[in-house]
């Protein structure tokens, strides 16, 4: 005779569907609190790259009379030519590499000779950053999800935006040849000294970029615009978050970006970048202490932008 008392009760549907609904709130309740905090994670560790690179070029301005890295340009240096001409040696990535192949196939030559020789105005042909970097892992912000193809080596940078740009996801360089813009995720800001009396607070020096070609007034989504000398806005890009700020796609979302300054401090940044920092008080008031022109309102036309 079987004893009905030794066979197991099985789970009723109806007590199935409600462990499942049990288990999806509760993956419902814990997935945002885990985006956070990866999120958050990310900005951390992005923000120690900052820290890092500032501290990188405070040790290449103490040997070069306080001045933060500026590429070399052929002819006698003038201001005319050194601050509109920091983009042609592949962007930012000049600094760190003259052999920037990344992917192999959207080259960028950092070298304005590809056979290796110096590029013009400089006494070797070692990036400027080399000596004082142990490893290229501070080029990557570990929240960047895409970056976009302009051009060979910046010269003529196509701004038809997004037009015939290519998205590429970055890759954390491993060796020099992997440093090319599209593997960086941050922009510089050059033309600035570790101290400068006419500037009143330190400005920001090298931080979290924009997913368009931040390269002189263009930087920022065109937010150069308003700056002495300025050009028109980049318009072409729908998904434009307004000139200044930052967009869904970039490293940190709308949130804002993470930057050093020239003190060497690093903070989370919000609002308008280039508002708060380089508007020119001659095109629209500007008081804040923070802003780069207030004392001189020709400062940030000594400065260019490059990513």
């Amino acid at each position: 005779m079987i004893n009905r008392r030794s066979i197991g009760r099985g789970f009723t549907l109806i007590e199935l569907l409600v462990v499942i609904a049990i288990i999806a709130l509760l993956i419902g309740i814990l997935l945002p609190a885990l985006s956070k905090a990866r999120a958050s994670a990310q900005i951390g560790k992005c923000l120690a790259n900052c820290r890092g690179m500032g501290l990188a070029m405070t040790l290449y301005a103490n040997e070069q009379r306080s001045w933060y890295p500026v590429m070399p340009v052929s002819g006698v240096p003038t201001p005319a030519n050194i601050y509109s001409n920091q983009n042609v040696y592949g962007g930012v990535a000049g600094l760190f590499s003259l052999n920037q192949v990344g992917d192999g196939v959207d080259k960028c030559w950092g070298n304005a000779n590809i056979d290796g020789t110096p590029y013009a105005g400089q006494n070797s042909a070692d990036p400027l950053m080399r000596p004082y970097l142990e490893g290229l892992g501070v080029l990557t912000c570990p929240a960047d999800k895409q970056d976009r193809y302009f051009g060979l080596a910046y010269i003529t940078p196509n701004f038809n935006y997004p037009g015939t740009s290519r998205i590429h996801k970055p890759e954390t360089p491993g060796k020099e040849a992997d440093v090319i813009h599209y593997n960086i995720s941050y922009l510089y800001i050059a033309g600035f000294k570790t101290d400068e009396s006419n500037i009143i607070n330190p400005a920001p020096l090298w931080g979290d970029e924009s997913d368009c070609a931040d390269v002189a007034t263009k930087a920022w989504y065109g937010a150069g615009a308003a700056s002495p000398g300025g050009q028109t806005a980049e318009s072409n890009y729908a998904g434009s978050p307004g000139a200044g700020r930052y967009g869904k796609v970039d490293n940190h979302g709308t949130a804002g970006a993470n930057f050093v300054f020239t003190d060497g401090h690093a903070s989370f940044l919000k609002d308008n970048i280039h508002d708060t920092f380089f508007r020119s008080p001659t095109n629209a008031p500007n008081t804040n202490p923070q802003n780069v022109n207030l004392i001189d309102h020709q400062r940030s036309t000594r400065l260019q932008t490059i990513d």
